[in-house]
């Protein structure tokens, strides 16, 4: 029965139910306040719901109880990815690999690690390594298609989406994949049609309701341009990105310049409020979305009928 419970908690954990397996760590636990996979799991679905502290108390206990287990070490990471601690993510990801060579889950942390940083090589080494492990690995799979997709390559990001749904049709994390591809790609019905998806099985998934809600940016007339921009800029690096902003920054005074020299005062303010009116759409494009992606939030977890 006992079994049963922790194989049924790691089953919600992989499909984003949070709340069922806490439900059933903590009847677990109730009956074994000893075990350090209970506690370390119950610490990884805490932090997946936010609850840092929580968490980290938990994966304490656990710690105590056990120090050599590599999935303890793997969570260890995932806080500290959490607290935006990457180098530390990384030395945690590294103790889990110690104790377990083949952690496939391990691998993946450390490519998506590298990923935020735009350490391409680097990601698609760790990439490379977890398929040696387990080709077939579905979480592999997913992994290149976000890899790609973070890189701007969204045709082979899709070939690997396909993959992905071809291998688990009803997967979350390869729905959210052809989801994102498809808006990059401008399907905005297709994106739509996956983000429900992922919604109707798992309402509390922060990723499906960020992609809805990116899809709701997508589509509306105003904020349409500020999104399309900033999904450009994020898929570049940092130096590049910042280029591209001193670039547009220097392109506009020249051009104001330009018609002051020729004349053209009128034309010449006009331009230079221009570049002001796009440095200001761009700083109010961030706290509306994320008053939007609060606002999808809210009516899907605290709506009864949904």
């Amino acid at each position: 029965m006992e079994d049963y419970r922790l194989e049924s908690a790691w089953r919600h954990y992989r499909f984003g139910q949070h709340e069922m397996a806490i439900d059933l760590l903590k009847q677990l636990l109730a009956n074994d306040p000893n075990s350090p996979i209970s506690h370390a799991l119950l610490a990884a679905n805490l932090l997946s719901m936010g609850r840092l502290h929580a968490a980290e108390y938990e994966l304490q206990i656990a710690m105590e109880l056990d120090p050599n287990s590599s999935f303890l070490y793997l969570v260890y990471a995932r806080i500290d990815l959490f607290k935006n601690k990457p180098n530390l993510s990384m030395e945690h990801c590294a103790e889990a690999l110690r104790l377990e060579p083949e952690n496939v889950e391990a691998h993946l942390l450390k490519a998506h690690i590298h990923q935020m940083q735009k350490q391409w090589e680097d990601a698609h080494e760790c990439l490379s390594n977890a398929a040696k492990l387990n080709p077939l690995h579905l979480g592999v799979i997913v992994a290149f298609g976000d890899h790609h997709l973070s890189k701007g390559d969204a045709k082979q990001a899709l070939y690997f989406a396909t993959e992905a749904l071809g291998y688990n049709a009803e997967d979350q994390d390869a729905n959210l994949l052809m989801g994102e591809v498809q808006l990059a790609m401008g399907n905005v019905k297709e994106a739509e049609y996956h983000a429900k998806f992922v919604i109707a099985h798992n309402p509390s998934s922060k990723e499906a309701l960020q992609l809805f809600c990116s899809i709701k940016m997508r589509k509306n007339m105003f904020m349409g341009l500020w999104w399309r921009f900033n999904v450009k800029v994020a898929a570049l690096n940092n130096l590049k990105a910042s280029l591209v902003l001193i670039a547009g920054f220097v392109l506009f005074n020249l051009l104001s310049l330009i018609m002051a020299d020729m004349g053209y005062e009128t034309l010449s303010n006009s331009v230079s409020y221009a570049w002001v009116g796009l440095v200001a759409y761009s700083w109010i494009g961030i706290p509306i979305y994320y008053f939007a992606l609060k606002k999808e939030m809210a009516q899907f977890s605290f709506n009864p009928e949904f």
